[in-house]
């Protein structure tokens, strides 16, 4: 199976966690409201944030794997990281600052502006859920791809990649409590800083050693059987996590609950071995790896879409018209903000993120041209 296909299957991954954020902001932003036999999507379809972690540090370490040894190698690493998320998340800025001024005579102060800018918010209190709606997770993405280098050198097998991972899992618990004191006054910095998110970004790439080491023994047709195994153990590990009050209580009763968290990584880590193994036609396919593709402006666009659907009554008035039918009714808000947030996706994708993309790539071609050796 070519590296092309398998990072399809990571593609439709990126797919799968966009759209169960989209499940959990529909409430959270638009103000739909579940039945308590789908309470688990507003208690739980939050992960789809550090499934999508997960995936970033598995893609990045298998796209990168002995390709940044060289200082031109890195220069061209950090163009192109640069321009994938940047013309994108500076266009969705620009709205931002417009929309608030125009609907709440808002501004932003130009030095928040500037950090925002220079994708080092995260870093501070005040500002680290960034001016663009759910923007946290991109000030910690491109943290992580500053140190992305390092970490791959030093994660350079699985044995050191698990040292690292436990460290960093003790770093995060050990960080988020002692920031505890803030939890009144900057909630969000407590919980979504970089360092208390790094852990997933190492889950991805331990996960990335286990799949290089699995792909040098394994055929296609034992690589298919491995793949449904692991989807199996990955869903059963996140129904466990799920369910499980007593694997709960046992870290929160001693003050651990942030350790729990990173737990996910093990299933969301096997999802990405499964789907890098042999990525099934039923889990990948065109339409998802299409959502896939487009998952960055479906992440950044959705909190808008969202919010301005909700206040302007859609939501309400679709629960009105399936009185009694609650889970119907929010699953058909679900469908109505899902195409329209596809929609103007893919206007995005296509007119902002590609051309962005290009952009990036001729950059690293003409400093790769600069620096070969004549």
């Amino acid at each position: 199976m070519t590296g092309r296909t398998r990072l399809d299957g990571i593609e439709s991954l990126r797919a799968y966690a966009a759209v169960s954020i989209v499940f959990f902001h529909l409430i959270g932003s638009g103000g739909a409201t579940v039945p308590d036999s789908l309470s688990f999507i507003k208690t739980h379809f939050g992960f789809g944030v550090p499934l999508f972690f997960v995936v970033s540090g598995f893609s990045l370490a298998y796209g990168y794997w002995g390709r940044l040894s060289g200082e031109g190698q890195l220069g061209t690493y950090f163009l192109r990281r640069f321009a994938r998320i940047a013309p994108l998340f500076y266009a969705v800025l620009a709205f931002q600052l417009l929309n608030v001024w125009f609907e709440a005579h808002v501004k932003f102060a130009p030095l928040d502006v500037a950090l925002n800018a220079l994708f080092v918010f995260n870093l501070v209190p005040h500002l680290n859920e960034g001016i663009v709606p759910a923007s946290w997770t991109i000030g910690v993405e491109m943290l992580f791809y500053v140190i992305f280098p390092l970490s791959l050198l030093v994660c350079s097998n699985l044995r050191r990649t698990l040292f690292v991972l436990a460290v960093s899992i003790a770093v995060s618990t050990a960080a988020t409590i002692d920031l505890k004191s803030l939890e009144t006054v900057y909630p969000s910095f407590v919980y979504h800083n970089a360092v208390s998110q790094l852990p997933y970004f190492i889950w991805g790439m331990a996960f990335f050693h286990v799949q290089r080491v699995i792909a040098q023994h394994v055929d296609a047709r034992h690589a298919r059987m491995i793949c449904w195994g692991l989807c199996a153990l990955g869903l059963a590990g996140i129904y466990t996590l799920y369910a499980s009050s007593t694997l709960y209580m046992f870290f929160w009763t001693r003050g651990l609950r942030p350790t729990w968290d990173m737990l996910w990584g093990i299933p969301f880590g096997m999802l990405c071995l499964a789907m890098a193994l042999h990525p099934s036609r039923l889990l990948s396919n065109p339409v998802t790896r299409y959502l896939g593709k487009i998952s960055f402006s479906l992440y950044l666009v959705h909190p808008t879409v969202l919010f301005k659907f909700g206040r302007a009554g859609l939501y309400n008035w679709v629960y009105a018209k399936l009185p009694g039918h609650e889970a119907l009714a929010y699953f058909v808000c679900l469908l109505i903000s899902l195409a329209v947030i596809t929609a103007i996706s893919a206007v995005t994708f296509r007119l902002i993120e590609q051309p962005g993309m290009n952009w990036g790539k001729r950059l690293a071609s003409r400093k790769e041209a600069v620096l070969a050796p004549a």
